[in-house]
């Protein structure tokens, strides 16, 4: 299916234009924020190996009490195995960060975008499967963001 052919404005799938700019749907979320509010409930803290700029190789599996009026143990487990699949399934391997970092003199850094390329993946299948998992936590009140900053990523549980 084309992208003409399918209707944006009234596909609840699809609340924005896609070709719209960051700063519009940005602004876009700023406003759905200040309209519906969004309580921190708690973190999930990265555990394993950090790409700068990007996520960690995986997340605790530690269930946070925090969590029990919400979801069960189970499903909190079930998520986060998810979570660590797919990031396992498309974290770059060992070679790739030895050559990355090995040739970095040489290039003058550019080739640390090598393992980026992966990470990217690695971002993006995340974000499918949170999305997948905050349709259906959406009943129980509950959804889950992805957070990242120079050295430290995590997951954040929120109260809608």
């Amino acid at each position: 299916m084309s992208y003409e052919a399918c209707d944006l404005q009234t596909d609840s799938r699809y609340p924005f234009d896609p070709r719209a700019n960051a700063f519009e749907l940005a602004k876009m979320e700023s406003i759905r924020r200040k309209q519906h509010p969004l309580i921190l409930i708690t973190r999930v803290k990265s555990s394993g190996v950090h790409y700068f700029i990007g996520p960690s190789k995986s997340y605790s599996n530690e269930y946070p009490s925090e969590l029990e009026p919400y979801i069960t143990k189970d499903d909190f487990e079930a998520f986060i195995n998810e979570v660590n699949d797919v990031i396992v399934k498309y974290w770059p391997c060992f070679f790739t960060f030895i050559l990355a970092f090995a040739f970095s003199v040489v290039t003058c850094f550019l080739s640390l975008y090598l393992p980026r390329v992966c990470i990217e993946d690695v971002q993006r299948f995340l974000g499918y499967v949170i999305e997948r998992w905050n349709e259906t936590w959406e009943e129980k009140g509950i959804k889950v963001e992805y957070k990242r900053n120079l050295l430290n990523s995590e997951l954040q549980f929120y109260k809608l």
